[in-house]
Formats: structure tokens, sequence, C-alpha cells
């Protein structure tokens, strides 16, 4: 927790001001002059502030500490007792002052990119693609494997039609009088799903029909193509 009394955030933040407001350089402070002046504000605040903030106590003892050595003239002596305070010289009170100094500065500037930065605002990349229209039209000679695909897809949704109760008749089917019926369906309406071909989803409908196709495609009589990958297979006459 940082205690604000007057103002100041700390003695080390009074004891900068004090210089400031006597005009010195920091390099060049009266120390004796800054000493008093201290030890004036502190005499002058409410003692009820002081016991909360025994920071500023303990500066003024160490400033006490150090005027009476330099008065004594001290300063350049070293003597035990001296190890408990951190500051025993003109010189450590400045190079506290000065790197005191050196962290506010950071701060303030800190503080003015923080206040630009807060001027921006950001949003999480995102993927536009779902945004834009995609063509995934294939066109073109398709291969076996496509085929195959569209096969197994058929042979799901057999399983799925498959009814509990069955009655098998056999029925003869050849590749030739497939071949036909599918040159007969496609001249009449054009472009067709693979799927429509069948009445059935019998394994032998789905075979010879396959086997048909795949000889067609062959012999280039009719060309497939796909909208999308996974997509329905169209057929059209060449």
């Amino acid at each position: 927790m940082n205690l604000h009394i007057n103002d100041f955030e700390g003695p080390l933040d009074l004891l900068l001001h004090l210089v400031r407001t006597a005009k010195m350089d920091i390099y060049e402070i009266d120390t004796k002059y800054i000493i008093d002046k201290y030890l004036e504000f502190i005499d002058s605040i409410d003692k009820n502030d002081l016991d909360n903030a025994s920071e500023y106590l303990v500066m003024a003892a160490e400033l006490i500490h150090l005027k009476s050595r330099l008065l004594l003239n001290l300063e350049d002596e070293k003597s035990d007792e001296e190890s408990e305070f951190s500051i025993n010289s003109e010189e450590d009170l400045k190079n506290k002052l000065i790197e005191y100094e050196r962290y506010q500065n950071v701060t303030n500037v800190l503080k003015e990119l923080e206040e630009k930065r807060s001027e921006f605002f950001t949003k999480t990349p995102e993927n536009l693609k779902e945004f834009g229209e995609v063509d995934n039209h294939l066109e073109g000679s398709m291969d076996a494997d496509l085929l195959k695909d569209a096969l197994v897809e058929l042979q799901k949704r057999m399983m799925y039609q498959k009814p509990i109760n069955t009655r098998i008749t056999r029925k003869e089917l050849s590749v030739e009088e497939r071949k036909t019926y599918i040159r007969d369906f496609i001249g009449k309406r054009g472009k067709v799903k693979f799927t429509d071909l069948f009445e059935d989803y019998s394994k032998e409908m789905v075979v010879v029909t396959f086997l048909s196709i795949l000889d067609m495609c062959k012999n280039s009589e009719i060309r497939l193509s796909q909208k999308e990958n996974f997509g329905e297979i169209l057929i059209e006459k060449v």
C-alpha cells in the first residue's frame, strides 16, 4: 500500500520536491538546507498521519543522523554504529535522490505511453474465409477413387433402408443392359445425380451400375463432375 501525505508518495518524493522548490541542482544540493526543510515539513504534519507513515519518520532519523555527522565533521569517518543507517554522507543522499529521479522520469514516460495506447482499440484476428465465396467446383475426368467413395456411401444408405423382413428374388442384371438404361436416362434428363440412377439399392444393382459407369467413363461416353469435395457426383453425356 502506498500512503500519500500531502500528495507525496514517500520521503524521497518529498525530498526531491524540496530540491526542486529551492531550484537547486540535484548534483550540488545544500544538504543542511534540505534536511532542515524536510524536518520542518514533518513537524507541520498532523501526528495522526505520521503514525501511519513510519517511512517518513525513518527518513527523518536518517537525515538527523546525517546532519549531526556534518555538524561534527564526521562525514569521512566510519564507526560500527553507522551500519544501521543507509545515509552516512552527502554523497549517499545525492545518489538516492538521483536514482529516485530517474525512476520517476521513467514512470512519467510509461504513463504517457499508457495514455496514448488507451486511444487505440484492437481486435483479435479472425479467419475471414467463412465470409468469402469459395468455389470448390471440380470439373474434368474423375478417377475410380471418387466412384469408390460414392459406392461406400451407397452401401451405408442400403443398410439404413434395408427392411426388417426381406424376400429375396433372383434377377439377372447385365452391364450392357444397365449401360443402355443409363444412356436413355441421361438422354432424357441431361445432367443427373449419381444416386438418381438407382431404382433400388440392392447389392446387384449397385455393383452393375458401378461397373457400367466405369466402362462408360473409360469409353468417354459420359463426364463426371463434382461441385465440392465429398459432394454429389453429377453425370452428363459428353
